[in-house]
């Protein structure tokens, strides 16, 4: 049994300091010491406050628990994982909801330590914060509704894919890097570039055939398809990356904080070598995209 105050906080003080502390403890003050020891390191326990992007219908973290439907999936997987790391790296985190738009900003004018956006990774953006290792990896992809995508199967020689589409309607939320994309190949490949506000509207747009494709996000339409629809969109061709369509997402913090950036990454190594990560990610989602 340990006493006074013995304990590996005491053991790393130097010897001399170790005797003479341990002389003191020894009389009639144990308890007293005991707890100031105690407070002092409570107060040294790293403190974190950590943003999370908003979908509408979340509201701020209450007693640990996220709403649990589709259209909030990202952000609750999301807030899951940074308790998971919080819990890991041995931090007091507070959480609360933000805005996509107002994620980095928040970093950078120090209003929070870590920022879970699901932040692709660019060079606009590396001047502006430090990045963890990759998380998951975005894409891009078509979708339509099944009739159609039948249709333009048989039209097509080889696989269906953006590429390969000519002379139909696909709709993109104006100024996403899809939309970029279509903006550069529309003539080329004689394609009517629909240009829609979000990604609902995309997705709408193909239930009123007022589009025959829309190119969107791959795991964003996932999250905004309604399984209850008839017919329901599916998804058409492969995912795409290259010419920024897609590449890795991560969290941010600020720059000038490498002793975190180096504990965040150790510990998020430590979860996909125990296996908590992945396991954490098919809890909210029913595909690998990590």
């Amino acid at each position: 049994m340990r006493r006074g105050c013995e304990s590996p906080r005491f053991a790393a003080l130097p010897q001399a300091a170790a005797k003479a502390l341990a002389k003191t403890l020894n009389g009639p003050l144990p308890a007293f010491c005991c707890a100031a020891l105690l407070a002092a390191g409570s107060a040294l326990a790293l403190e974190l406050r950590v943003v999370i992007s908003r979908a509408a219908e979340n509201p701020q973290p209450v007693a640990g628990q996220a709403m649990a439907s589709r259209s909030t999936l990202l952000a609750d997987f999301n807030l899951a994982l940074a308790r998971e790391v919080c819990r890991r790296l041995r931090a007091r985190c507070e959480y609360s909801y933000a805005p996509f738009a107002e994620i980095i900003p928040g970093i950078e004018s120090k209003r929070f330590e870590l920022g879970f956006g699901n932040h692709l990774r660019t060079a606009a953006r590396e001047a502006q914060v430090a990045f963890s290792n990759p998380l998951w990896r975005s894409s891009s992809r078509l979708l339509a509704l099944p009739g159609a995508a039948l249709r333009m199967a048989r039209q097509s020689a080889g696989e269906l894919t953006i590429e390969t589409l000519r002379e139909v309607r696909v709709a993109a939320v104006r100024g996403s890097q899809q939309h970029a994309y279509l903006q550069r190949v529309a003539t080329r490949q004689d394609l009517e570039l629909i240009e829609l506000a979000t990604v609902g509207d995309c997705l709408l747009a193909l239930d009123n055939q007022e589009a025959d494709f829309a190119f969107l996000p791959t795991l964003i339409a996932y999250l905004a398809l309604d399984a209850r629809a008839r017919p329901t969109p599916i998804f058409v061709g492969p995912g795409l990356v290259a010419d920024g369509l897609g590449g890795s997402v991560h969290i941010v913090l600020a720059r000038t904080d490498e002793k975190l950036r180096q504990q965040l990454d150790l510990a998020l190594d430590e979860m996909r070598q125990d296996g908590s990560y992945p396991r954490l990610w098919r809890r909210y989602f029913p595909f690998d995209m990590y």
